[in-house]
């Protein structure tokens, strides 16, 4: 039975808040430079201008190689399209100033849906990688009904895009799920979190509310995303695992692609039995899942079952049980430190990741989860696979699936196909 209404479809955090505080969002291009197709240079071009890594013909002739006529030619073919606008000058120590390049304005914005287990962020953002403001919202997606939700969701984007820039029109719109969506006919597969919404299409019916073009992902690729654009690129393969109501992993490889897999499966260590003597049931309906044991609610159950004074409903009081020194917490959080560094531990001898950026509330709230899960990755992790690894927590923490649907926006809006010499 899903609740209907609106009342009882969601609970607004917090008004709308900036994004100001954010680092800087890069943009890498997915094909090597020099390039020859004009398509994949127009896309090289416009998407070296959003992320500010190049704000002017000299800037973008150095780092795609291209000569100053081709730059000069492809800049006021962007021009001519609507999509680049010369905004102010760059003062020079000498010579004639050059006009700075930017993403014109009447491409329009992006709206950007983080939708989770129980809490979604709802953002605006520009074509230049800025966040325009972002709101917080309690959103219990798995007893609702996919239309009524996201007709919701939609209908807030929309009247957040008009408070923050009256007039302009939405030119995209990327949303995150905690669920996984099959590659081939894009919908939703099985979604233990959210059960109502397999083989629904997501995709479409959100174009139809918003009018603009719309992508979706799992939540934890598009997280691993944003972690991938405010780190160098040199810093690949990065694995972003999520521990929140359920466990998954987000795959970056050279370039900022994310990894899939075959179907769209990659990365679903939550579902992945490591022990195989474990019986514990899953709502998947596999027995001895990571997720079943690890997740905060599998954490909150077996605090419960312990028969403390108080019993503890959610994330926020299994965090204040910690900070005041619970001595259960504290051993229920390391055994689930133990278990996801154990799985994290297999992932990066077989991937050799760079970075294994790990976030969630509870883990951007106390160090008992980390400080295991780095103690078992290390302790578990071949020589080789963990010379130069790095454990750490997310840099941009809640905010990485905001900052990985821009990315992902952007990205698809100035992709080679849009372009059209």
């Amino acid at each position: 039975m899903y609740k209907k209404g609106i009342n009882m479809l969601k609970k607004r955090d917090e008004s709308i808040s900036t994004g100001n505080d954010l680092p800087p969002i890069h943009l890498y291009p997915a094909q090597p430079l020099p390039l020859e197709d004009p398509d994949i240079t127009l896309s090289v071009i416009c998407k070296l201008i959003a992320s500010g890594q190049a704000d002017s013909k000299a800037s973008l002739g150095r780092l795609t190689g291209l000569s100053r006529t081709t730059v000069s030619s492809r800049v006021e073919y962007l021009e001519r399209k609507g999509i680049v606008a010369s905004e102010g000058v760059i003062a020079a120590k000498r010579g004639r100033p050059a006009s700075r390049l930017v993403i014109s304005d009447d491409l329009g914005l992006l709206a950007i849906g983080d939708i989770g287990a129980e809490h979604t962020i709802i953002a605006i953002a520009d074509m230049n990688l800025c966040l325009l403001g972002y709101r917080r919202m309690h959103i219990k997606v798995g007893e609702h009904e996919p239309a009524e939700l996201l007709e919701q969701v939609g209908l807030d984007m929309k009247s957040m895009a008009q408070e923050l820039r009256p007039g302009a029109h939405l030119c995209h719109c990327a949303l995150a799920f905690p669920g996984r969506i099959d590659n081939k006919i894009r919908r939703f597969f099985r979604p233990p979190i959210m059960p109502a919404w397999d083989m629904y299409n997501a995709q479409k019916k959100m174009s139809t509310i918003m009018g603009c073009s719309v992508s979706i992902d799992n939540d934890v690729n598009v997280r691993a995303l944003g972690e991938a654009a405010v780190l160098p690129g040199n810093e690949r393969p990065i694995v972003a695992v999520k521990i929140a109501t359920g466990i998954g992993a987000g795959i970056i490889c050279a370039r900022d692609r994310i990894l899939h897999g075959y179907d769209g499966s990659a990365g679903e260590i939550g579902h992945t039995c490591f022990d195989p003597n474990n019986t514990r049931p899953c709502r998947c309906g596999m027995t001895g899942c990571l997720e079943a044991n690890a997740a905060v609610p599998a954490i909150i159950e077996a605090y419960n079952s312990r028969g403390p004074q108080q019993r503890i409903e959610s994330v926020e009081d299994l965090i204040d049980c910690l900070r005041s020194g619970d001595a259960i917490a504290h051993e229920l959080v390391v055994a689930a430190g133990s278990s996801v560094g154990q799985a994290i531990a297999y992932v990066c001898n077989i991937l050799n990741p760079r970075r294994v950026i790990v976030s969630g509330l509870l883990v951007d709230s106390c160090d008992e989860l980390l400080t295991q899960i780095r103690t078992s990755v290390y302790g578990l992790t071949r020589p080789l696979a963990s010379r130069n690894l790095v454990v750490e927590r997310s840099s941009i923490g809640p905010l990485a699936g905001v900052v990985g649907c821009m990315v992902k926006g952007v990205s698809e809006t100035l992709s080679p196909e849009a372009m059209a010499w």
